[in-house]
């Protein structure tokens, strides 16, 4: 017997011998394998008078894209038709197959188990990736900031063609500076001595009149 190819990771929970089925109609036979991870079939090849059929996977579902699966069990053992029907989404398209199996009440439950795990893993996986978009966008957002173009010189239209511009934010930095070393200037002008009109003397602080020749100030 043949197996798919898994995953890295993956492991294999049930595979049996199984029929799909379209009302009393066979329409393949095969094998199929339930997995932590996904619902595989895969059709029996069978040989022929002018050419064989090769064996081809039919169905390729993950479990967090299984929207139901019900079963039908006849109450007579006298009756074998035991079915078992998966509905599914497949590119955007919403599918079913059913499948002639000897327990089907067997995959339904296990089936149920792996898609309940299946689809918390997902919605864990899609919320990393909303995080890891988040934190990108973000990153991206303050790297396009204008304050990032401080102290960068660009040209382009504006009220003098082709003389240096500065961005908006430069502005915007120029006077944060000019608050900062403004005070810091005019502290060190009232710290100089200043002198009489007069006579030029030198005149202590706060002096009304100069104390060489009298001036009134």
């Amino acid at each position: 017997m043949r197996m798919p190819i898994y995953e890295v990771g993956e492991h294999e929970i049930l595979r049996e011998e199984a029929e799909v089925v379209d009302g009393e109609t066979v329409v393949a036979q095969g094998t199929l394998y339930l997995t932590d991870r996904r619902i595989i079939y895969e059709r029996r090849g069978r040989r022929g008078l002018i050419r064989a059929v090769p064996p081809k996977i039919i169905l390729d579902v993950y479990l967090y894209d299984i929207s139901n699966v019900s079963i039908a069990v006849p109450r007579l053992k006298l009756f074998t038709r035991k079915e078992m029907e998966i509905e599914y989404r497949k590119d955007g398209q919403k599918n079913k197959i059913v499948f002639r199996l000897s327990d089907p009440q067997r995959w339904d439950t296990e089936i149920r188990k792996w898609i309940n795990d299946a689809k918390i893993k997902k919605e864990e996986e899609m919320k990393r990736e909303e995080e890891e978009r988040h934190r990108r966008e973000v990153e991206l957002a303050k790297a396009r900031a204008p304050r990032a173009n401080i102290g960068m010189a660009y040209f382009g239209k504006g009220p003098a063609q082709g003389q240096e511009q500065k961005p908006q934010d430069a502005n915007v930095y120029d006077a944060e500076v000019r608050d900062i070393e403004e005070p810091k200037r005019l502290g060190e002008e009232k710290r100089l001595p200043q002198k009489c009109p007069r006579c030029g003397s030198d005149l202590p602080a706060g002096a009304k009149f100069c104390p060489n020749c009298g001036q009134e100030l």
